[in-house]
């Protein structure tokens, strides 16, 4: 056949293809839409909600920085000073604590020292507000409203003066301080901030652990695990130093990994969507390219007329999908937040993040999509004969036996559906379950960086309250602030499920060749290195073991479970609340756990020496939470409260753990805190409040959520539309069939009957897909971006709402698809035109 020059020819065939194929080509630019609008919004959305879970991890450090070291050589300050891959660093520093006010003899406030780079750049991002300036003298501190509350001077404001005994590393000391500026804002609660001529007069060294702290902030944002350990290696750490990586940091290519994955599920559902409505519609209109060629056109040129269709429908799919999703993300989701009273802190609007890239891979995805998806379509159009194209009916290859099956006719007109032309039915089940799975991953996902998910203490209790007291030096001033009256009336709230006691008695661990002097060792050598165990401490050791007193601490058998559940190798539940072994603190030590497990330690009553009892050693502990008023010199053994109570009846209530009957329940924490506000020692009584510290996530995580539910929720939207769109379009296919069926006797009602069965075939084994492999792609996509070692958990309300909505839409489209053609007209009319 000899080549005809009508380029003009077939391009006023595209243009004209516009008017009289609207159906097919509405169906067409709405699929390019609807996937540029998708990945558009799903990359703004995501690349948002990333960085506003970069701002949550400042806000909640209180600074800017991605690793932390604690205790500083000036070697290692140097190291980092000449690292190329550091941006800043920074130092800050323990300088003592508050021992007591004239208000409050409890206060529970630490002093911390920072140099100009810490306080000027790295904490700058975690201040809202600040008046007057920072400490330059040693009686100046720098405070924060909280802090003033803590240590009872509330009132005070810049310029005001008041007296304070303080403890430092020298000792204790009252002195006269003036404020010499407040500020406001994210991390260091309970902080005074001091003077560099105050922490170089209060006996601390910066290579010290108990003192010293560097933050690092990397130039790359992007570490791996093993550039990480090479850094650490780098700095030659001494025995007791630690440097830590945060958490967003330290997991960072591994989330960054899932991220692309979870992209990579969104361009797979923004391809299936596109590809699933061209494969419907340019195969449906293969007779028509067929028997353009008996007018002279080559195949080449029928594939140039289906490409310039395609080009001009993806053209202004992109456009319009630019439009849409940039109206959505810019407008419609800050106005949505705003509207939803999120607390944004002052001065602070919504941001949605935007680069460049995200236009640029939107319509890049959009017309290589396009191109793949026509590519095999036009080929089929421009390979097929013009006597092929007049007998072609989109249906299975080959012959196939006909049987009746079991069941109503209807229904297997259904499954026959779905079984005619597998890769069809394929294609529209795929297309289907992939944006149910993109939804999946997304709301389990957010649903894991909920501040109720985050927000996670040790046993999951909702209130701790702590007696302040213990920490005192001075044994005199210690006092038992939650008495059995007070323990009594907490029992009497209705809406407390569970209250669990610990109880803790100070005591001496007296010195013997095998266990406490290796004990003692150890300890030296992690956190005494400036003294010597061998040359002087075991002498003062065994002469007075009073200064190196410790604590036994008496927990019940619940909270025995939940410790035995942390440890290596669990301990023997019977001989631990039978009172014949014990757990020891590890304090950072390197024991292991075969190193001490068995061996006999014995401890005495602080007040009666003479009174002693000795527990094998059931196992090794790192959790903090029964270490007394705090760590000793000698090992704190963690007994039963049975063994407790044997040893001493006169052991302090050192806390109270409480769980509601409802979680986050106000007004059971209402009735909690004016409790400990009328026991007459509420200075004396500190409450760790579950619901204060999720309040405080959600303040860090500003509108975060807000933006990813609006992700979301565009998702829900774009999987809606996909799903009208991908039934209407395989309806469409069929009216031909259709038709034919209503020829030869089946009535409508049949026909709709039959149409909803198929639809809610097609719902199922999408949902078969999605709770099958899309679950599995969750789970790992969730895992390698579980950072927080949130336990996974799928959200069931929104996938129960979604399975049902899937559902419905798969039994109405159909039944709306068919109102459609049937107005056409009628049946005779309708195989006309399909003809």
């Amino acid at each position: 056949m000899l080549k005809n020059h009508n380029t003009a020819v077939i391009q006023n065939m595209a243009k004209r293809s516009f008017r009289t194929n609207r159906r097919r080509n509405i169906s067409i630019l709405l699929a390019v839409l609807f996937s540029t609008f998708l990945t558009f919004c799903i990359f703004t959305v995501g690349a948002t909600f990333f960085e506003m879970q970069q701002t949550q991890g400042i806000r909640l450090h209180g600074a800017e920085y991605d690793a932390y070291l604690y205790g500083l050589t000036w070697e290692q300050q140097e190291l980092c000073r000449e690292n190329p891959d550091i941006l800043r660093s920074g130092i800050e520093a323990v300088a003592g604590y508050v021992v007591e006010t004239e208000q409050n003899d409890t206060p529970d406030a630490g002093l911390l020292w920072t140099d100009e780079t810490c306080w000027e750049e790295m904490r700058k991002p975690g201040r809202t507000w600040m008046e007057g300036h920072y400490p330059q003298k040693a009686d100046e501190v720098l405070v924060k409203r909280e802090s003033l509350k803590s240590c009872g001077l509330e009132g005070l404001k810049t310029g005001d003066t008041f007296t304070m005994t303080y403890g430092t590393a020298l000792g204790e000391f009252t002195g006269e301080f003036r404020i010499s500026g407040m500020w406001d804002g994210y991390g260091a609660k309970d902080v005074v901030f001091v003077s560099k001529a105050f922490y170089e007069q209060s006996g601390h060294e910066l290579s010290s652990v108990a003192s010293g702290r560097y933050m690092i902030d990397f130039k790359p944002k992007l570490m791996t695990r093993a550039k990480q350990e090479a850094f650490i290696e780098s700095l030659h750490l001494e025995k007791q130093q630690n440097l830590f990586f945060n958490m967003e940091y330290e997991n960072a290519v591994q989330v960054l990994a899932g991220a692309a994955g979870l992209a990579g599920i969104a361009c797979l559902c923004a391809y299936l969507l596109i590809y699933n409505i061209m494969y419907l519609s340019v195969s449906g209109n293969i007779r028509y390219y067929g028997l353009l060629q008996t007018v002279g056109m080559t195949g080449k040129q029928i594939r140039r007329l289906v490409g310039r269709q395609l080009s001009i429908l993806a053209a202004a799919g992109a456009a319009g999908g630019l439009a849409f999703g940039a109206g959505v993300s810019f407008w419609l989701i800050p106005s949505v937040v705003k509207s939803m009273g999120v607390y944004l802190g002052k001065q602070e609007s919504v941001r949605v993040a935007f680069h460049p890239w995200i236009v640029l891979l939107s319509v890049l995805l959009s017309a290589l999509t396009v191109f793949a998806a026509g590519q095999k379509p036009a080929r089929a159009a421009a390979a097929i004969s013009p006597v092929e194209a007049l007998g072609y009916r989109p249906c299975q290859a080959g012959k196939r036996s006909r049987r009746t099956g079991r069941g109503g006719v209807l229904w297997r007109l259904a499954k026959e559906q779905l079984t005619k032309d597998k890769k069809k039915a394929g294609i529209v089940i795929l297309s289907l379950s992939a944006g149910l799975s993109l939804f999946l991953c997304l709301v389990t996902l957010l649903e894991s960086e909920a501040a109720r998910t985050i927000v996670s203490n040790y046993m999951d209790m909702d209130m701790v309250l702590v007696n302040k007291t213990l920490k005192k030096e001075n044994r005199e001033d210690r006092r038992q602030v939650m008495d059995e009256e007070f323990l009594d009336e907490l029992r009497g709230i209705e809406g407390l499920e569970e209250i669990y006691e610990v109880r803790c008695r100070e005591i001496l661990v007296p010195w013997e060749p095998d266990f406490s002097d290796m004990w003692m060792k150890e300890f030296y050598d992690m956190w005494m290195v400036q003294s010597s165990y061998e040359d002087e401490g075991r002498k003062n050791y065994k002469d007075h073991p009073e200064e190196y007193s410790s604590f036994i601490v008496g927990i019940n058998e619940t909270e025995f479970s939940c410790l035995n559940s942390t440890l290596e190798e669990p301990a023997d539940e019977q001989a631990f609340l039978e009172g014949q072994t014990c757990i020891l603190y590890r304090n950072d030590l390197a024991f292991t756990d075969g190193e001490l497990r068995g061996r006999s330690v014995t401890c005495a009553d602080f007040e009666d020496p003479g009174h002693t009892r000795t527990f094998q050693v059931g196992g090794l502990t790192d959790v903090n939470d029964y270490t007394g008023e705090s760590p000793g010199y000698a090992p704190t053994l963690i007994v039963s409260d049975r063994a407790l109570r044997e040893f001493s009846e006169e052991a302090f209530v050192y806390k109270v753990s409480l769980r509601y009957s409802r979680e986050y329940d106000r007004e059971t924490e209402g009735e909690l805190r004016e409790l400990v506000e009328n026991s007459g020692c509420a200075k004396n009584i500190s409450c760790e409040s579950k619901l204060e510290e999720m309040e405080t996530v959600k303040k860090a995580q500003g509108n975060m959520m807000e933006v990813g539910l609006g992700g979301v929720m565009i998702l829900a939207l774009i999987g809606i539309l996909n799903y009208v769109n991908t039934l209407v379009g395989n309806i469409r296919s069929r009216e031909m069939e259709i038709s034919v069926m209503e020829s030869i006797g089946m009535s409508r009602r049949q026909v709709r009957r039959m149409l909803v069965m198929e639809g809610l075939l097609f719902a199922g084994g999408s949902l078969c897909v999605t709770w099958t492999a899309g679950l599995a792609a969750t789970y790992m996509l969730y895992q390698s971006m579980n950072y927080r070692k949130v336990p996974f958990a799928v959200p069931a309300a929104p996938m129960a709402a979604a399975s049902v909505l899937v559902l419905a839409v798969c039994a109405a489209v159909p039944l709306m698809a068919y109102r459609s053609m049937e107005k056409k007209g009628t049946v005779v009319e309708r195989l006309r035109g399909a003809e």
